[in-house]
């Protein structure tokens, strides 16, 4: 799926990553040495948890491999060119909410107009260039993108169907957080309740700082900021909104809303898909409990922290509005930015919509039954969201 990812039989402990990412590259410093310990976690969960088939061992491992070069190359970069550092990040437009709210779509139609930069697919599966890449011409990793997206929707349809994926296009910031060896999105591709309980419960502030890095870094190769803003999305950040605005305190937040019972299936169906990637051995009834956890872990944490915001401190917008009146949520959210919709960018967004209409890569199905949620279970555990923001769930 990357450069990196072997073909044969991949390394499977710490110590053998690290001698293998160092002969990949070429480099031998990693920098700060405080993702060992996440490192270690994850690999210990990888091999005594996540009950990985073959394939899965093959892109769990490699992709871990990968990450290790890239951080290599990255510390190189840096050390070569510490004004990479220098690059200020202004406010980015952040989306969060729970999943399947719409988000998807709204960070990608934000993303066709010039005035933003987003996180590229292709991108954040190689954030360091290629060694032989000319500058500007990332054609070996926009290549390299490409495959793995077309092995995923060869092999894995489902969840290509359910979370769109295309190499030149953006996509969650988390896939790339994953370089921090400590962000739980990697959980949700593989079960593995020690990392997930290590990712959990420790301080998110270093997950944080390496991805306002990593943003430097894209940034810098693409020439600056040039008064562009960032486009980022991720459910994940929703628990986490005060360790989020301490690294990005100008962010602009915007929380996408739905009716609970209609995305908590149908998250479970998009991770239930994301396991099979990487396990033949999938419980529906764990996950469903697994997801009714976690999401609702967050948004408890959420509503406390949104309690000590200024009232409008977040742009809320219902799921149905995304759907329907999309350049008006991009109007509302442009009013805060103090930014102008250009003619041109309407035409882009229109474009992108027609070009995209719902399930374009694949119909699929999804029920609260599928996951063993028992009518009324859901709303139980969101009462507290439900009553919070009943006038952007109710159905």
């Amino acid at each position: 799926m990357t450069e990196t990812a072997p073909t044969a039989e991949v390394p499977k402990t710490v110590p053998d990553l690290l001698v293998a990412a160092r002969a990949l590259a070429g480099l031998d410093d990693f920098g700060d040495p405080h993702f060992m310990t996440g490192l270690q976690v994850l690999i210990d969960g990888f091999n005594r948890e996540a009950r990985l088939s073959a394939m899965g061992e093959q892109l769990a491992f490699g992709g871990v491999l990968n990450m290790l070069v890239n951080r290599l190359r990255y510390v190189r970069d840096v050390k070569e060119h510490p004004e990479i550092l220098d690059e200020q990040i202004t406010r980015p437009v952040i989306i969060l909410g729970l999943p399947r709210t719409g988000t998807t779509k709204l960070l990608r139609i934000l993303a066709t107009d010039p005035q933003s930069q987003a996180m590229i697919y292709w991108r954040m599966l190689n954030p360091a260039p290629f060694p032989d890449e000319a500058p500007g011409n990332p054609v070996g990793r926009i290549e390299a993108a490409e495959a793995a997206v077309a092995m995923l929707s060869e092999q894995f349809p489902g969840f290509v169907a359910r979370h769109p994926t295309e190499a030149q296009q953006p996509d969650e910031e988390v896939l790339l957080m994953q370089g921090s060896f400590e962000h739980v999105v990697t959980w949700l591709f593989a079960r593995m309740p020690s990392f997930y309980d290590h990712a959990m419960n420790g301080d998110l502030r270093p997950q944080y700082r390496f991805l306002h890095s990593q943003m430097q870094y894209l940034q810098w190769q693409d020439g600056g900021a040039r008064g562009r803003s960032w486009v980022l999305k991720s459910p994940c950040h929703t628990g986490f909104i005060d360790v989020l605005l301490e690294t990005f305190p100008d962010a602009v937040l915007v929380h996408c809303h739905r009716d609970v019972n209609g995305l908590l299936p149908s998250i479970a169906g998009l991770v239930e898909e994301m396991r099979r990637i990487h396990s033949d051995h999938v419980d529906r009834k764990l996950l469903g409990d697994d997801m009714l956890e976690y999401f609702g872990r967050l948004m408890d944490r959420y509503l406390v922290l949104r309690d000590q915001l200024a009232p409008d401190r977040i742009i809320d917008v219902r799921y149905d509005e995304v759907l329907q009146d999309a350049v008006g949520v991009v109007r509302r959210i442009y009013e805060r930015l103090g930014r102008s919709l250009s003619p041109g960018t309407l035409e882009q967004i229109k474009a992108w919509e027609e070009t995209r209409p719902p399930h374009y890569l694949g119909h699929y199905t999804y029920s609260a039954a599928d996951y063993g949620y028992a009518p009324g279970t859901i709303d139980r555990r969101f009462a507290a969201y439900n009553d919070r923001f009943r006038d952007y769930v109710s159905v």
